[in-house]
């Protein structure tokens, strides 16, 4: 009796064993997906990494390292367009990771690599994740982690490979890599009332990063209520239902005052707010009909796969297959991102009749992303859960073997077909500088220790886009001179230079070469040896496809004569008029225009710049005028610098196009410029691990509060 007792025993514990390893298999498949996208993005660390804005981050990710390891922490970024405060009204934090990095262990490009790696690779863990809090069982959630790794569109705004390679959406790439988990803990807490602080970490951190993504969190959260009070389970309290339109508000609140280091600065210092004032092609979005073709084509799901178009051929499955879950009472989470989905298509739809004043502070076709990833996360997890239900049901038949085969057989081709190419075209999407032979990025290096150690001022980049030399004009060679040389690009048309300096609207349009290295101190040019001579100028440095040369610049110093205040009534007549001027002779013959409060005219200038000085968010210049002289500094004008003469407080006068301007008396001066910001700017920053916590109390007195009445405020 005992002997096959005996023998027996091992059979429950092989399949315990068996049970085990099924359960595991959702994470060992998503180990295995995370590893698949190691090796479609490893190339980020072979050199400057493509896509326009990119470069830009890097450099200011240097300008920070830089920095902060020198205990500098104005942060004034003289690195392009005159010259603005570096995070100062959002997108700090993309920034500041590999910043910091930086600034303690040295290697500034391979932390800015790294943080790029991440941002994709990540991806479909935190998807997992948050499907997993939202609801979702291990097999969906692995279904939706694995739709949003290989989403690739036909639009440079989208989310993954396509924005962060294409036009270089840096941030937002690191705002999306969250955005599951922001949504996931979000709708939990509106849900279940539970992990309130989660819910506000996550979404403060996708807001900081991207506003727009940040947007999106809280209209997904906001559209999908209706679907979270019906997933209370029914009670005898019929106030149950009400719960999350409590829950909500809260957490909408604490996600508000958190970031008000992104906003209240902006609200504070608007004048300084460089804004949007130019939309870049494409910003505008496609409208209703041109959306309607992209849903038709695929164009932002699939766009240009082979094989076929994957994720596009899953939607209209895939939102069946979510209603029939929603009237089960099942996974209705799957209900609420539709919701989404559809109002962020909406806004796109809509995006060209949503320009908000001089300054285009909400690009509606920016929600791309947002909307991407809702619509990937929904269609993988609804067809896997589907798929799940199926073998389930399957198994009370006789023969339901056979259709569970057949299945799986789906399964294994959509992924046969989906992962292959996908992973393919993703990791032929990444590109550095040294994969494009014909700007000849070498050649940059050959001309940095001359562009070093050139006459000061800033540097214009001047090609002919007919030419053989394509490389003076791309993002490489625009900024790369700043990041290991030191020297400030006269414009940047893209990243938190369009957004943070008030020059940008003057810049845009960019004036001719020697009336640009006049206005604004840029005398040196890089260019070609086919545009050069048409330049003029003198050559300081010469390589086989490229020179650099020099045209006379006053200096970042010079004495002007002020003529008088600008014309106009709003920011957009004063733009106006300032263009005005930036085309008449007056800035060429060193007269300037003053802004609404900043003094009258004045009278023509003697004197003269004995010295210039520039320092971490410092300038000072060394001045002796034999009358009253008015001394130009052509750096962004802000109301956070501060003047001094001769160690006293002075005036600073604002001057176009946007720059300051200080009045001396008679004598020789020690001008002092200096950029602070107030404690209570950094303070707010505080405010958002405060709203954490916030939210983590308000959860435990709600908590005890329903627990002391008996009810416990629908979070079963």
């Amino acid at each position: 009796m005992s002997a096959p007792a005996a023998a027996s025993a091992p059979r429950p514990r092989a399949r315990d064993g068996y049970q085990l390893f099924l359960d595991a298999l959702p994470l060992l498949c998503l180990g295995v997906l995370t590893g698949l996208l190691c090796w479609m993005y490893s190339h980020v660390f072979a050199g400057e990494i493509c896509g326009d804005d990119n470069s830009y981050h890097y450099a200011e990710v240097a300008f920070l390292a830089d920095s902060l390891g020198h205990g500098d922490f104005d942060l004034w970024n003289p690195a392009a367009n005159g010259g603005f405060p570096s995070g100062y009204y959002y997108q700090l934090v993309p920034a500041a990771i590999p910043g910091v990095m930086g600034a303690i262990f040295g290697n500034v490009l391979f932390w800015f690599q790294l943080t790029v790696f991440l941002s994709m690779v990540l991806v479909p863990a935190a998807t997992y994740r948050g499907l997993r809090v939202m609801g979702a069982e291990p097999w969906p959630a692995l279904g939706g982690a694995l739709a949003v790794c290989f989403i690739l569109s036909g639009s440079k705004w989208g989310a993954g490979a396509e924005g962060t390679f294409w036009v270089g959406l840096y941030t937002q790439g690191i705002a999306m890599v969250a955005y599951p988990l922001a949504l996931g803990y979000g709708w939990r807490w509106m849900t279940h009332g539970k992990g309130a602080a989660p819910a506000v970490a996550w979404g403060l951190f996708v807001g900081l990063c991207h506003p727009v993504a940040g947007i999106a969190v809280g209209l997904s959260l906001f559209v999908g209520l209706a679907v979270s009070m019906t997933e209370q389970r029914e009670r005898a309290v019929p106030l149950r239902y009400l719960w999350p339109a409590v829950r909500l508000p809260a957490l909408g609140f604490l996600l508000f005052i958190g970031s008000a280091s992104g906003w209240l600065q902006i609200l504070i210092d608007y004048e300084a707010f460089g804004g949007f004032p130019h939309r870049v092609e494409g910003e505008a979005g496609p409208g209703f009909e041109g959306f309607q073709a992209w849903l038709r084509t695929g164009f932002f799901l699939d766009h240009e796969r082979w094989p076929p178009r994957v994720l596009t051929a899953l939607m209209v499955p895939a939102l069946v297959l979510s209603l029939f879950f929603f009237l089960q009472r099942q996974a209705r989470h799957l209900a609420a991102m539709w919701l989404a989905a559809l109002l962020f298509a909406y806004v796109i739809g809509m995006g060209r009749l949503l320009r908000t004043g001089d300054d285009d502070l909400f690009p509606a076709v920016r929600v791309l992303g947002p909307l991407q990833f809702t619509l990937a996360m929904v269609i993988g997890a609804s067809c896997v859960a589907g798929a799940v239900a199926g073998v389930r049901g399957l198994e009370r038949l006789r023969l339901g073997w056979i259709g569970q085969a057949a299945i799986a057989f789906l399964i294994g081709i959509v992924v046969i077909v989906l992962v292959p190419s996908a992973a393919g075209q993703h990791h032929d999407r990444i590109r550095v500088a040294e994969d494009y032979p014909r700007i000849h990025r070498r050649e940059l290096d050959e001309l940095l220790p001359a562009i070093r150690a050139a006459t000061p001022g800033r540097i214009q980049n001047r090609g002919n886009t007919t030419d053989e030399a394509p490389g003076v004009e791309n993002h490489w060679f625009m900024i790369l001179p700043y990041v290991y040389a030191g020297r400030s690009q006269l414009v940047v048309y893209g990243a938190a230079a369009l957004q943070s300096s008030p020059n940008f609207y003057f810049l845009h349009s960019t004036p001719s070469v020697k009336r640009a290295a006049w206005i604004y101190d840029a005398p040196l040019i890089l260019t070609n040896h086919q545009r050069g001579p048409t330049i003029g100028g003198d050559v300081v440095v010469s390589t086989e496809h490229f020179e650099v040369r020099e045209v006379p610049s006053p200096g970042l110093v010079s004495a002007v004569q002020v003529m008088g205040e600008i014309e106009g009534k709003n920011r957009k007549q004063r733009r106006d008029a300032v263009i005005t001027w930036q085309k008449s002779e007056q800035p060429m013959n060193d007269q300037v225009l003053v802004y609404p409060g900043s003094g009258a005219a004045g009278p023509p200038p003697d004197g003269d710049v004995l010295e210039v000085k520039r320092g971490r968010s410092r300038l000072s210049a060394r001045v002796l005028a034999r009358a009253p002289t008015t001394y130009l500094f052509r750096e962004s004008w802000h109301p956070r610098w501060h003047a001094t003469v001769d160690g006293k407080p002075a005036r600073i006068r604002r001057v176009t196009p946007d720059f300051m301007a200080i009045d001396v008396e008679p004598g020789e001066h020690l001008i002092g410029l200096r950029f602070e910001r107030p404690w209570w700017q950094w303070s707010l920053w505080l405010l958002a691990p405060l709203a954490a916590l916030a939210g983590w109390l308000f959860e435990r007195w709600l908590r005890r509060r329903l627990a002391h009445s008996g009810y416990d405020g629908g979070t079963a």
